[in-house]
């Protein structure tokens, strides 16, 4: 069940965390730099966004660079301290319209068809849980009609891809602690965690891009691309040293991840699924 008050707190704590983690390792500016192709070749031009979930800033900032007008909104109070300063810093607070904290689940202060395009990126939609339907109608209520919705969940086959690359002899062995699924019962597109595993940093919800393209589509909303991050770069925490170490390595990495995001025999296997899609006319 969707605990919003654990989730402002787990954010809360986390604190610049979320800030530096696109950064300090190849795993997280993958995630970054990906995410940047895919807005980049869909947003339109001069665009009023709404940044659903944006914690610290990161895309609202470089958005704002780009000559957009950004509203910004999270659930964490501290995460969106972070924003106000580092959106200072950069000298883009002209262009971030507002700072808000606000639950996606519940966008009733902001009026109907307000945005140019919504985007709504990293988990907040798979931290929300079984109020995912609720958010994704809130965030399409407050998009123009026709215009782009990006949103981005937690991959459910891609999450399952690192079980290997971590060992996890525990989480295989007693599986339904981890996740609520019955091993007597098909795989399915969708599955939560269990509150309370360590397997997870908060409960949450995974999906495959399947079940992410009938939940839009259920909306009346009109996939245009389905793509992902990570699909050839694990988190595994110690790996990527010699790539870390060599600028060539890295620059030709990056452009593989942006070649790959979109293959759909790779989507599935990437960390965040992302989804573009438009919006009911």
């Amino acid at each position: 069940m969707y605990e919003p008050g654990d989730v402002r707190r787990y954010y809360n704590n986390y604190g610049s965390r979320e800030w530096n983690r696109l950064e300090e390792r190849i795993h997280g500016r993958v995630e970054y730099e990906v995410t940047l192709h895919i807005l980049e070749r869909h947003l339109p031009e001069n665009a009023y966004i709404l940044d659903a979930g944006g914690g610290p800033g990161r895309y609202a900032i470089e958005l704002a660079g780009l000559g957009h007008r950004v509203y910004l909104i999270d659930i964490s109070g501290e995460q969106l301290d972070i924003a106000r300063g580092k959106i200072e810093e950069a000298g883009v607070r002209d262009r971030v319209t507002e700072i808000e904290e606000m639950d996606i689940c519940d966008l009733s202060g902001i009026p109907d068809a307000t945005f140019d395009a919504v985007i709504c990126l990293g988990g907040a939609l798979s931290y929300v849980r079984e109020n995912r339907f609720k958010a994704l109608t809130e965030l399409i209520r407050v998009a123009r009609p026709g215009s782009p919705l990006i949103v981005s969940v937690m991959s459910l086959l891609g999450t399952f891809h690192l079980i290997s690359t971590f060992d996890g002899a525990n989480f295989l062995e007693d599986i339904r602690d981890h996740v609520e699924w019955d091993p007597e019962t098909p795989f399915p597109e969708v599955i939560d965690s269990v509150p309370g595993s360590e397997e997870w940093h908060a409960p949450m919800t995974l999906y495959t891009s399947t079940y992410m393209r009938k939940m839009l589509e259920d909306q009346g909303c009109e996939v245009v691309e389905l793509a992902a991050t990570n699909t050839i770069t694990s988190s595994y925490p110690r790996g990527l040293k010699r790539i870390s170490s060599s600028r060539e390595a890295l620059e030709m990495l990056l452009r593989l991840e942006m070649e790959f995001c979109t293959r759909p025999g790779l989507v599935d296997m990437g960390q965040h699924l992302i989804v573009v899609a438009r919006t009911p006319v």
